[in-house]
This record gives C-alpha cells, structure tokens and sequence, in this order.
C-alpha cells in the first residue's frame, strides 16, 4: 500500500485506534514505519484502555508546514485545543502504568472470540469463522448460509431480543456480515452467541 501511495502520490490519513489490540503473536506495524509520502497517524487510548468518557485522542503528522496548518486550525476550534487535565493524566498513566491490564485484556478477549470460533463452526462447520488478529470485532461472514439480512435482524432482535450490528450498515461490502462486539464478559459473549445460532437455525 505504502508503495502505490507513493507512485500516485497519495498522501494518508491513517486511523490506528486499535493499534494496542492485538491478539496472540500478531505485531502492530505503525503506518509511519512503511511510509513514503507525507502523513498522519491518529490514535487514541479510548479503546485499548476504556477511556472514551474522558474524551481525548492524538495524533502525528510528520511534514512540518501541515503540522502547523493543522495546529492553527485547531486552536480556532473552541474547546479542541484544549483537553481535559483528567483525560491526559489517564492517558500518560495508561500508557506508563497500563501494560499489565492490557496483557490480561487482550488474553481475555483472544478467549472468548476462540469462544466465538468454537460455537459458531461447530453449529454450522460451512462458516469456518476464524478468530482476528486483532480488535474485540468478530466479522462474521455469513454469506455461504445463503440468508436474508433483514430476515436475521428481524429474528434477532423480535424472538432472540438481542441487537447485532447487520454488516452492511458500513456499505454494500458488509451486505452478508455481522459486527459482533466480544469487548465484554463471557457470559454476555455466551448469550449473544447462543442467541444468535438459534436465530441462524430458524432459517437455515
């Protein structure tokens, strides 16, 4: 990607919230380590360390004269250039203090989408849903079950009384998927799982 960006001159404005979400051996490559045109990396510990109540996030941008343009910017933004006191002093402690919770976190969430994997392949072995490499989002591609999208949601959400997000919310590529969010306790994971392969059943 990095070298097509710089053959057509692309410059890149790279999301990396869940850079410190990732599971089992996998390693995070920052887009700054790869890149050859001009960028900016955007992250926060939001969601890594569950702060998002405190608001807050930040980013680098590393040519000069669009770091400057971007700081004027924001300090003629009221309240943008000004974080809360709190929510830095989380941040500095998070990443300074944090490592430990996070280790625990990630294998926490690493079993309970093994979890996820586990019950959904062995009710229906034609998914072949595979855990992540990173992130609490299970996509789960559920288009070889040949199922109505609305059928699912209406199943879901009336008879099952659970909510999971329809993939194609975020566009046509989503049509035939869902988002399930693993970032909770097992038990919940459990329900929503269980929940959702009765749901599969009744139109399978």
């Amino acid at each position: 990607m990095s070298e097509l960006c710089e053959r057509y001159n692309v410059n890149v404005i790279r999301d990396e919230i869940h850079m410190d979400m990732t599971l089992r051996d996998t390693k995070h490559i920052p887009w700054s380590e790869v890149a050859t045109t001009h960028w900016a990396l955007i992250t926060s510990a939001s969601k890594s360390f569950n702060l998002p109540a405190l608001t807050g996030a930040y980013g680098f941008i590393n040519d000069g004269h669009s770091r400057a343009a971007y700081s004027h910017q924001l300090t003629q933004s009221d309240g943008l250039s000004s974080p809360a006191i709190l929510a830095i002093s989380a941040y500095i402690a998070a990443y300074r203090e944090g490592h430990i919770w996070l280790d625990e976190l990630r294998n926490y969430l690493s079993d309970n989408l093994n979890y996820v994997a586990q019950e959904l392949n062995a009710a229906f072995p034609q998914l072949n849903w595979q855990p992540p490499q990173a992130t609490y989002l299970a996509w789960v591609d559920l288009r070889n079950l040949n199922i109505d999208d609305d059928k699912l949601q209406q199943i879901l959400i009336h008879e099952e009384k659970i909510a999971i997000m329809p993939g194609k919310i975020y566009g046509e590529a989503g049509e035939g998927f869902l988002r399930f969010n693993v970032g909770c306790p097992r038990s919940k994971v459990e329900l929503g799982i269980q929940k959702l392969i009765s749901a599969l059943r009744k139109l399978c």
